[in-house]
């Protein structure tokens, strides 16, 4: 393998790292932001991490609060999942030989959560499209529809990785 791709893969494994631990920091801010303004503050809605104001929506109804911060908790644990699975990823493969069938069943893992992620993002998408007509929130967007993509493609690199292990595996037995 080139130096060039050893570096790069190298930075995308430090990357991968970054981005599992920054989404549960980011889960573990928004958990204690919904602790906080349930028990101590309930002003503490409008500081919500990531820029949210949900005070409008406490205030109309706990249910539909409890539903959104539920999503967004969802949807962070999700990316968190996915870059889990990445870290997983980096570790199992061997690039000198990268096709197995460890590596396809975890690239096949990948694209299910992603299809889980962009199903929940369009029923998400819905919902709060309804809270919006609703006049208690402004505008909240799910990425459903990338998801959806994102599934397909790796999919898609998932079936082209069992192939390479079913090929490789006939090799290895033909020599």
């Amino acid at each position: 393998m080139k130096t060039n791709s050893t570096f790069v893969l190298k930075v995308m494994r430090i990357m991968s790292w970054v981005l599992f631990v920054g989404f549960c920091i980011q889960i573990g801010s928004v958990l204690i932001s919904v602790l906080v303004s349930e028990f101590l503050n309930p002003g503490g809605a409008q500081i919500l991490a990531m820029g949210m104001d949900l005070s409008a929506l406490k205030n109309y109804s706990e249910a539909h609060y409890a539903g959104v911060v539920s999503l967004t908790v969802y949807f962070l644990a999700i990316k968190a999942c996915m870059a889990y699975l990445v870290i997983q990823l980096f570790r199992k493969t061997d690039f000198e030989a990268p096709f197995s069938i460890g590596v396809a069943a975890l690239i096949t893992r990948i694209s299910f959560v992603a299809l889980s992620a962009g199903v929940v993002g369009l029923v998400a998408n819905r919902y709060t499209k309804w809270l919006v007509k609703s006049g208690v929130v402004e505008t909240l967007t799910w990425p459903g529809g990338e998801f959806l993509l994102l599934a397909g493609i790796v999919f898609l690199i998932a079936q082209i990785f069992q192939r390479g292990a079913d090929l490789q595996a006939e090799n290895a037995l033909t020599v």
